[in-house]
């Protein structure tokens, strides 16, 4: 009887030990605090801390449910460092928030808050997603137009990644538009393929979202009234392209590569956004209230570098242009932004950073007026140029 009730035991505790062995959960984040300058903030210099890397944390699980297929989430909060409030709009796990099946044979299934499958594709390329301040936002295409450097994440969306299959990698991504009695309203439809083989990365995307003012800006998403859809901070604020709040439609179309050479990093990345169908969404309280019909469309290109001057020290640059030509016969404006940065290692998770900033701005804008520079997340400038820096640290753990 002794030997049976050790042997049930021994049985018990081997049962609890696989299946802690089974499910594991990670947690993880950043912390990021650096000072920040900016010299025209409607006409006035800005002093303030703020993040060149988003601070975060999250909960990363994963359980093995044999067969090759695990049971995946993920639940990541964004934060400001400086005040400890939280980012996305106020949004608890603002980030990312999903669950999900994956298998290595036949790819991941994930239901959630989730970034687009072009995000997935094309982000590498962008000098603003990689060390240009990603959290800060400055350093990203004129008002980060195509996301890529994902201002706004997809939510109610469900998403699939295939497997990697000789460096080819397909996505694919629908977010439900949650509207009773109209199924396609504030519906999300993206596609995106990557190719990695050794120094060369490419990646190209596609991305049509109904309604855009809704489903899109303001982090609340899926909204049926323009309250929620402005009251988050990545909301159509912006003098770049506010003006088109009222279009029933955006489509983004981008490519990019990059190739490594040595201690070189060069990389190119090309963007086509339009804003469709103006007039038809009745965007309160935007500037797109004039527009009726018609298409604005943003061509943006950039090219930029990373060189490891040693293992530890990392310089690099970038040149980003942006053209939009207007819509309804009101001007066309451009965008010229210039980003230079370096990164020291202090080891593995910690580091510090030194990143400039400078945009000019020319033509007329989405709102009809003179166009001014207007970094992504900031407040516009009172005239065509803008100049900002931020110096500071970022910790993994």
């Amino acid at each position: 009887m002794k030997i049976q009730k050790t042997t049930a035991a021994i049985l018990v505790l081997g049962a609890f030990a696989g299946a802690a062995h089974a499910q594991s959960v990670t947690l993880y984040g950043i912390a990021d605090g650096g000072f920040l300058f900016n010299n025209n903030v409607k006409g006035e210099k800005l002093y303030g801390l703020s993040s060149a890397t988003s601070s975060r944390w999250g909960l990363l699980g994963s359980e093995d449910l044999g067969g090759g297929l695990k049971a995946i989430f993920d639940l990541e909060n964004g934060f400001t460092l400086g005040t400890g409030a939280l980012s996305q709009g106020g949004l608890e796990f603002g980030r990312r928030a999903y669950v999900g099946l994956q298998s290595a044979t036949y790819g991941t299934v994930t239901l959630g808050r989730q970034y687009s499958a072009s995000n997935d594709a094309t982000s590498n390329f962008a000098s603003g997603a990689d060390w240009a301040a990603s959290g800060l936002g400055y350093g990203t295409r004129a008002g980060d137009v195509d996301n890529v450097d994902t201002s706004n994440r997809v939510q109610n969306a469900i998403k699939y990644t295939s497997p990697s299959y000789r460096g080819l990698t397909v996505g694919v991504l629908y977010s439900l538009g949650g509207q009773a009695g109209d199924f396609s309203r504030n519906e999300v439809t993206d596609a995106a393929v990557s190719y990695v083989n050794g120094p060369v990365k490419l990646g190209a995307s596609y991305m049509f979202t109904k309604d855009p003012y809704y489903a899109t800006f303001g982090d609340q998403g899926n909204s049926s009234s323009p309250t929620s859809a402005t009251g988050g901070t990545n909301n159509m604020a912006s003098r770049i392209y506010g003006g088109y709040a009222s279009a029933g439609s955006q489509q983004i179309i981008t490519a990019g590569g990059s190739y490594a050479l040595g201690a070189a990093t060069l990389a190119v990345l090309y963007s086509n956004t339009q804003f469709q169908n103006l007039g038809t969404v009745n965007a309160v309280g935007s500037y797109g209230t004039k527009y009726n019909g018609g298409t604005a469309t943003f061509n943006s290109g950039e090219l930029n570098v990373k060189y490891a001057l040693t293992p530890a020290l990392t310089l690099a640059g970038a040149y980003i242009y942006t053209h939009n030509s207007g819509a309804d016969d009101v001007g066309s404006a451009s965008y010229n932004q210039f980003n230079l940065g370096t990164i020291y290692q202090l080891s593995k998770r910690t580091s510090l950073y030194a990143i400039g900033f400078f945009e000019t701005a020319s033509g007329v804008d989405s709102t009809g007026k003179k166009a001014v520079a207007d970094f992504s997340t900031s407040s516009y400038s009172s005239n065509n140029h803008q100049l900002a820096a931020i110096v500071g640290m970022t910790h993994k753990f």
